[in-house]
C-alpha cells in the first residue's frame, strides 16, 4: 500500500486531499500543527480529518527539529503548505519556501519517491509579489532535487470566492476596476482529485481550474442573489487600488502581498483547463445555509 504524507492537512485543499486519498485506499499520514483542527470541519465546508487519516504527526514544518522523522516510511509527499492570511509573525518565505524546503530535504533523506506541490496558476506573470516568489523559489528547489515531482497550479479556490458572500452580507461590494476579468475557480474536492491523479500520473506541471468561468462582477452578483441582498457596489479604479497597495508596503509585508495580488488578478484573466463538477452557486448556497 502506498503511503502518503499530507502537509497542510487541515487546510482547505489538504483536508480534501486526505479524503480523496482514503477513498482510493492510500495510507495517509497527516502533518498537523494545531491538533484541535483535525476534529471539526473547516470554515469553508472542508471535511474534518480526525477519522480519515491513518496517522497524525504533530509538528511545525517551520521548526525542522519537530518534524525530523515525518517522512520516514513515506512513499509520496503532498504539500499544500502556504500562507493563506497574515499572521504578523512569519513571512511568505518562512512558510511557502522554508517550511516546504524543510519537508523536501527530509523527503530526500528518507528516499521518498515523489513530491506533489501546490503552487499558483500564472505565477510567471506575478513575480513581483513576494508570496509568488516564495512559491516559485521552492518550485526551483523541487525541480533540482532529483525526486520525481508534480506541480499543480490552480486558478483559485471556492474558499477564496467566499469573500464575495461576506461583502454581500455587509451591504457593500468592493470591486477593483470594472470587475470584467474572468476566472474559473475550483472546489477543494475537485482539486483534490487532480492532486491525487498527479500522484498517480506522469505530468510534471498541471494547470487547473473549475468547470465554470465567471467575471468577478458575476461572482459578486451571484453572492448578492444568494444572500438576498442588493449591496452598494464600490468600484475602485485600479490606479487607486495600486496606490493603496503601495501604502500597505510601509505597514505590513503580508498585507502588501495580498493587496498586490488582488490588483494583479483584477487586471488579468485567470482561466485554466476545466476540471470537476462542483458549481460555485451550490457552494455559496451551502455556505449561506450554514451561517444562517
Amino acid at each position: 500500500m502506498t503511503k502518503v504524507l499530507v502537509a497542510g492537512s487541515t487546510g482547505y485543499i489538504g483536508s480534501y486531499v486526505v479524503q480523496e486519498l482514503k477513498s482510493r485506499e492510500y495510507w495517509v499520514r497527516a502533518l498537523v500543527r494545531t491538533p484541535d483542527k483535525i476534529k471539526k470541519p473547516g470554515e469553508h465546508l472542508e471535511p474534518a480529518i480526525e477519522n480519515l487519516a491513518d496517522e497524525f504527526f504533530m509538528g511545525d514544518a517551520i521548526k525542522v527539529d519537530t518534524i525530523a522523522e515525518v517522512c520516514n516510511g513515506i512513499d509520496v509527499v503532498f504539500s499544500s503548505l502556504g500562507m493563506t492570511r497574515p499572521d504578523f509573525v512569519h513571512s511568505s518565505f518562512d512558510i511557502d519556501y522554508k517550511a516546504n524546503l524543510n519537508l523536501l530535504r527530509l523527503a530526500m533523506k528518507a528516499k521518498v519517491k515523489k513530491f506533489v506541490y501546490i503552487s499558483v496558476f500564472n505565477a510567471h506573470k506575478m513575480m513581483d509579489i513576494e508570496n509568488i516568489q516564495a512559491h516559485e523559489k521552492f518550485v526551483d528547489e523541487l525541480r533540482a532535487s532529483g525526486i520525481d515531482y508534480a506541480i499543480v497550479r490552480p486558478t483559485g479556490y471556492f474558499s477564496d470566492m467566499a469573500q464575495f458572500l461576506n461583502m454581500a452580507r455587509t451591504g457593500v461590494m468592493v470591486s477593483l476596476g470594472e470587475g470584467e476579468v474572468k476566472s474559473n475557480p475550483i472546489h477543494g474536492a475537485d482539486l483534490a482529485k487532480v492532486c491525487v491523479d498527479a500522484i498517480e500520473g506522469q505530468d510534471k506541471n498541471i494547470d487547473v481550474g473549475g468547470p465554470e468561468t465567471f467575471t468577478f462582477k458575476e461572482v459578486g452578483e451571484m453572492a448578492a442573489d444568494v444572500v438576498k441582498k442588493k449591496p452598494f457596489t464600490l468600484s475602485l479604479p485600479l490606479w487607486l487600488a495600486d496606490g493603496v497597495a503601495a501604502v500597505t508596503g510601509f505597514i505590513n509585508r503580508d498585507i502588501h502581498d495580498i493587496a498586490l495580488f488582488a490588483t494583479t488578478v483584477s487586471r488579468n484573466d485567470t482561466v485554466a483547463p476545466a476540471h470537476g463538477t462542483h458549481r460555485l452557486r451550490d457552494f455559496f448556497e451551502e455556505m449561506a445555509s450554514k451561517e444562517g
